[in-house]
């Protein structure tokens, strides 16, 4: 079994630190400014508070993790995770399918695959989810008023 120790405040601290570094050198970018001032916030303002604090926070956790020597160790045991990884990767497969296929196709082979996948064999929580997916693309459609991806199926929608 091989095992790997992660040091969880030091690696939290290096990550979200980068990510908001990241995301703070992005956000000009992503967030345009109004073409005139309205004297109302910006709207870069939340996300760069939220930005910060994450920074904030990450350098308390690394000054913790290397000055303090507050840390709480994790063993990874990799036959231990494997079955959370695979559903990770089902995630990341839906978001990748969505993009080609469309969120209805995407979201009934993806969440229907992780039932097989976590031993669900009642045909009716199938029937559930697909009505769900279903569901949810209709109601961001028509009560959000947000697009999710048809894919092939936009000229039957």
């Amino acid at each position: 079994m091989k095992k790997i120790k992660i040091k969880t405040n030091l690696l939290a601290g290096l990550v979200m630190g980068v990510f908001a570094i990241v995301m703070l050198a992005l956000l000009p970018s992503q967030v345009r400014l109004p073409m005139w001032d309205s004297g109302a916030p910006s709207p870069r303002i939340i996300p760069g508070i939220c930005l910060v604090g994450i920074l904030i926070c990450s350098a308390i956790l690394i000054i913790q993790s290397l000055v303090f020597h507050k840390e709480h160790i994790y063993e990874f045991v990799w036959d231990h995770e494997k079955h959370e990884l695979v559903l990770i990767l089902a995630l990341i497969l839906f978001v990748v399918l969505t993009r080609f296929i469309g969120f209805i196709p995407a979201g009934i082979l993806i969440f229907c695959g992780v039932q097989w996948y976590e031993n669900e064999r009642k045909p009716i929580i199938y029937i559930y989810t697909i009505l769900m997916v279903i569901f949810v693309f209709f109601l961001f459609q028509n009560v959000f008023h947000v697009s999710l991806p048809a894919g092939f199926m936009e000229r039957f929608l």
